[in-house]
């Protein structure tokens, strides 16, 4: 069995060969890069030609050589401009955090100012910083171009709009064409589509909840221009990338804390529901793409309401919040959603644990949301620099070797 017909066969809830592993194949189920160069390290390979892609988190584009060797299945098309509009089509030598060797975007030019590094846009604007010890850049200065409107005139004025490029038309064309055509792993792209924390970002966090609560004018406003142009966009993702994908991933929605939802289900039933469903749907008519929602935290009291708009897979599957607890997930939804995630705790158990504890924690998530299909390991979210090698081979080599049907 390929790599793309494993991945298929448990997304359609049917048992394959065995359980198919993801590394790196989004922006939540990938490895820091110091991480990486040390499980590189580890394994007697070269590190110097390390691809830095996401400059924020620190995320390591995943080799070749690694997937082989732990069988993953999985390979993204990312988009072109995956942080703070710096683009990943053009590369040069440069270093990570620790000042170790790396290849990173050509537009990545950290400015040290003191003891701290900062990211600014093309306007000379300072948008993300480090500090020397830091090892991960933070969002500063974010304009919130809705924050000050008081009416439905001043959003529909000042909205801003993006729109898919000519440019990453043909980057992500060429680079899910080159896939399909010289691999047999299964290809995910990330479309994003946010409704919740695209609205936050527009009008501010704070005023966003208050606008919730009490302003359902300038809610509905708000959602009803997003859904528009995420619509337009998704029609430019459906032509572009057609049959040469099979998840696409609406990302950017986290709508859990580690205890509870961060909205009620009444209050994403009434504005965000029947919008996700809106977006799900032209996919589901388009394509035969699945749904994939990344969303983090104690979601459990919205995921039916999720199953229903439309959603086919959810992740991280954050296993130690609220309500998220394993057997309870695969019990309750197993039939009806894939499980893309939650094969490891990566709060405690992967970065805090021995060995043996991971060994433990991987075949006992395994034994829960394996049976049947429905499931993809990896672990709840992205593998950070604190995680050893030994713990990540073992990790992914358990994996591998455990979850055969």
């Amino acid at each position: 069995m390929d790599h793309r017909e494993r991945v298929l066969k448990s997304l359609n809830h049917r048992e394959a060969d065995r359980v198919p592993i993801d590394i790196g194949g989004t922006r939540s189920t990938g490895i820091h890069s110091l991480a990486y160069r040390k499980l590189r390290e580890y394994l007697g390979w070269e590190t110097g030609s390390i691809k830095l892609y996401d400059v924020c988190q620190q995320l390591a584009e995943i080799d070749r050589d690694i997937l082989e060797k732990f069988d993953a299945d999985v390979v993204s098309v990312n988009r072109l401009s995956p942080s703070y509009g710096i683009r990943i089509d053009e590369w040069k030598k440069g270093q990570l955090v620790d000042g170790s060797t790396a290849v990173v975007p050509q537009g990545f030019d950290p400015v040290r100012e003191g003891d701290v590094f900062k990211i600014k846009n093309e306007e000379g604007k300072t948008v993300a910083t480090r500090s020397k010890d830091s090892l991960y850049y933070d969002s500063v200065g974010i304009d919130h171009p809705l924050a000050e409107a008081e009416t439905v005139r001043e959003i529909e004025n000042k909205f801003p709009t993006r729109e898919i490029t000519d440019d990453e038309r043909e980057y992500l064309y060429s680079n899910a064409r080159s896939y399909r055509e010289e691999t047999d792993y299964a290809i995910i792209s990330t479309f994003g589509g946010s409704l919740y924390e695209a609205s936050q970002g527009l009008r501010g966090p704070k005023q966003w909840y208050l606008d919730l609560a009490k302003n359902e004018k300038i809610v509905n406003k708000v959602l009803d221009l997003l859904l528009e142009q995420h619509l337009k966009n998704l029609k430019t993702f459906v032509e572009v990338l057609g049959k040469n994908i099979d998840i696409v991933v609406f990302g950017g929605d986290d709508l859990g804390m580690q205890d509870r939802p961060q909205i009620s289900p009444e209050t994403y039933r009434k504005y965000f529901k029947s919008r996700h469903k809106e977006m799900w749907d032209y996919v589901k008519e388009h394509t035969n793409w699945k749904i994939f929602l990344h969303s983090c935290g104690s979601i459990y009291k919205l995921l039916p309401d999720l199953i229903e708009a439309g959603v086919d897979i959810i992740n991280p599957v954050q296993i130690n919040a609220k309500g998220m607890e394993p057997k309870r997930l695969k019990h309750e939804f197993g039939e009806e959603i894939v499980f893309w995630g939650g094969g490891c705790d990566t709060q405690n158990v992967l970065p805090k644990g021995t060995t043996k504890e991971v060994i433990e924690e991987v075949k006992k998530n395994i034994d829960i949301f394996a049976p049947g299909g429905g499931f993809v390991f990896t672990p709840v979210h992205n593998i950070q620099p604190d995680v050893s090698p030994e713990k990540i081979v073992t990790l992914y080599e358990t994996a591998r070797e455990y979850g055969v049907y």
